[in-house]
């Protein structure tokens, strides 16, 4: 009789703009969470040290304390583990991370960009594990993409390889940062649809079902049946396909899986989604393309952040 070796242990922390979130993983398990830490009261001093604290806590009843993935979203350099500047929190520029927790832990440690940490999970463990390329797209405050190409994660020669919120809709539209117009972005971010909403309903002469009408509240809104509400999903849904089809087109993926607050929606924007992708590529790329959401839901990112640490020390 052959035993099976036990999956072994990572830990996964997804760092996000106003809470740092940890736990102690098992390939696409989680064991347990850690406590949050908040990153916007703190110095980058005071925050490394709490999350040094945070993976002490989690090993706590551990033999020794295992491999480390942490997920960032901003500038992240992964081959070297520095964190060039982060997005919304200041004070992390140019910050050693790798360094200082291997120094101190004395396991290894990976850096990761936070969107694609969340599509190595979904790749691994969740909505895409049985395709080899995959396009992740997270629908929130922003627009984060990553790829998944021949069964890799793809970074890119800048490691800055699948921002789609960037991709332009409109080459005269919107302006958004680094001097381009019409990104993805700048029309159906967490804000940008919360002014569409309260636009939407003013030029229609109703009343919003909330003041200010987030996604959420527009989603509910469309379910009730409200036609402004389920207009304006049907246009959403159509631009953020839009941008999809490009990316069809250039890298002809077996999955599209969308995660974040917006694909929360659901059909309401899964179905204009997929006409529109359906609508702007040819029958023999698009028949067999699944567009699907992301399954692990806020669990994503520290799933994935484990998962590359184990895959980095081989």
């Amino acid at each position: 009789m052959t035993l099976s070796t036990p999956t072994p242990l990572a830990i996964g922390i997804d760092f996000g703009a106003t809470s740092i979130k940890s736990a102690l993983v098992r390939g696409g398990e989680i064991l347990r969470h850690g406590r949050l830490i908040d990153p916007q009261n703190a110095t980058a001093a005071e925050t490394m040290a709490a999350i040094e604290g945070v993976i002490r806590e989690l090993c706590s009843d551990l033999p020794s304390l295992v491999p480390v993935g942490i997920g960032l979203p901003g500038l992240v350099d992964s081959t070297n583990g520095i964190v060039h500047g982060l997005s919304n929190v200041i004070g992390w520029e140019e910050v050693p991370v790798r360094q200082l927790l291997q120094d101190n832990l004395g396991v290894p440690v990976i850096l990761e960009n936070d969107a694609n940490a969340m599509a190595y999970g979904e790749w691994r463990h969740g909505a895409a594990r049985d395709a080899r390329h995959v396009i992740c797209i997270t629908l929130g405050t922003g627009v984060g993409g990553a790829l998944i190409l021949d069964g890799k994660l793809f970074r890119g020669a800048q490691l800055a390889a699948g921002e789609i919120g960037h991709a332009s809709i409109d080459y005269q539209g919107k302006p958004g940062p680094y001097g381009s117009t019409g990104g993805l972005e700048e029309y159906v971010g967490n804000g940008q649809i919360t002014e569409r909403a309260m636009d939407a309903y003013r030029h229609a002469g109703v009343i919003p079902p909330a003041t200010p009408c987030t996604p959420e509240h527009l989603a509910y809104a469309a379910q009730a049946g409200c036609p402004v509400a389920k207009e304006l999903w049907e246009a959403i849904g159509t631009e953020i396909g839009a941008a999809i089809a490009s990316a069809v087109w250039l890298l002809n993926p077996d999955a599209i899986v969308i995660g974040g607050g917006i694909a929360r929606a659901g059909e309401l924007v899964f179905d204009p989604i997929r006409r529109s992708v359906s609508n702007r590529t040819a029958p023999v790329i698009h028949e067999s393309l699944r567009i699907v959401p992301a399954t692990l839901g806020n669990d994503a990112g520290a799933i994935g952040c484990a998962a590359l640490a184990l895959e980095a020390i081989g």
